[in-house]
């Protein structure tokens, strides 16, 4: 909850100085708290849910997922060539942050329920990554490659965790491989990303995004002061939130962040390890993957380190569906630490009473 308080702040701040000199303080500050406030329901719902009474309808709100990722082709509603978002009169969503959330959820449960026959491949593994196969499937015919790319390999180490045998984790790897290089050749935009990266001349976005990390320096230009913020530097509210970091408040701000983020996958993993049941372990883990790995994509995208994948900072970009969901998921991680504190005291409490009773 530190490190997620901590990045809410930064993002409210960023939001102060991103929309402030163009829309007014009180709108910037308003319209990232109106998404707050939706995310702190979502946090809400996460955390008084029971997780063991949502199992079985994790499956079907699953599939509904997979359908609203296939309503904006449907409905024709496309930005910049792809259908990835539903307008809904002046507001829209994006599906595929539902996605993220439900697929681990889902991919949890059937590892669950197929555990015992995770040695055969026809009855055990098909059955497990026909999850995340499906979700790749939906998410390619928007086209949203990195998306699809990215919940793959989320699920791709929960079912390591999971207990796949290692010959099965060999051939899976290869084939999920084979698959991402017939991918890449489909879709035109994914070629010119990567050749970009090749070429090691990063085009206009990312060179936008270098200049602001190198004029921040150190210690930054100062909150407000930083000209990239201004129309310069595109998608500077979304993928590129961590460039304007950079640039206003220098190294020392992006390795706060880098910190951050840290600590959240070293909770989440302790949360992890000290689940009640196998169901809870593998949520843990999935969801704290999904924020962690959404952050270093990001990250490593914004700084050229990796071809830019278009997935947007947790907490801190400006998407208000990216945020709701979020914070939905450390609701799910604070639930299962709660369960599991309140299963530790109630043991203690047991051997303590026992002691008495013997003394």
């Amino acid at each position: 909850m530190f490190a997620t308080i901590a990045l809410l702040g930064l993002g409210f701040v960023m939001a102060l100085s991103l929309d402030g000199p163009v829309r007014g303080v009180v709108p910037a500050l308003s319209a990232r708290a109106t998404r707050l406030l939706f995310a702190m329901a979502a946090f809400c719902i996460g955390f008084y849910l029971r997780l063991d009474r949502l199992r079985q309808w994790v499956l079907p709100l699953y599939i509904s997922a997979l359908f609203l990722c296939l309503v904006p082709r449907a409905l024709g509603d496309d930005t910049n060539g792809a259908y990835r978002w539903i307008n809904v009169g002046a507001e829209s969503f994006q599906p595929v942050e539902l996605l993220k959330v439900l697929v681990v959820l889902a991919t949890a449960e059937v590892l669950v329920r197929r555990r015992a026959l995770l040695h055969s491949f026809a009855d055990g593994v098909l059955p497990v990554i026909a999850v995340p196969v499906s979700a790749a499937i939906v998410l390619l015919s928007q086209p949203d490659l990195g998306h699809a790319f990215f919940l793959v390999s989320v699920c791709g180490v929960l079912i390591l965790v999971g207990g796949l045998r290692a010959r099965h984790s060999l051939l899976l790897m290869a084939s999920g491989a084979l698959a991402l290089r017939l991918a890449l050749g489909m879709f035109g935009h994914s070629r010119s990303r990567l050749a970009e990266f090749t070429s090691g001349e990063p085009g206009f976005q990312l060179g936008r995004s270098l200049a602001a990390f190198a004029e921040g320096g150190v210690g930054g230009t100062g909150l407000g002061q930083g000209w990239m913020a201004r129309g310069y530097l595109p998608e500077a509210r979304n993928d590129f939130v961590l460039a304007i970091i950079g640039n206003e408040l220098g190294i020392i701000g992006s390795v706060l962040v880098i910190g951050l983020f840290g600590v959240f996958g070293w909770a989440a993993m302790r949360i992890a390890a000290s689940a009640r049941c196998r169901y809870e372990l593998l949520v843990a883990c999935g969801l704290g993957l999904t924020i962690v790995l959404q952050a270093c994509i990001n990250i490593l995208g914004v700084t050229f380190t990796i071809p830019e994948k278009g997935i947007d900072l947790p907490f801190l970009s400006s998407g208000g569906t990216n945020l709701v969901c979020a914070l939905g998921s450390v609701g799910i991680l604070c639930n299962i630490a709660r369960a599991s504190a309140g299963t530790k005291g109630d043991q203690g409490r047991a051997v303590f009473d026992q002691g008495r009773a013997e003394a």
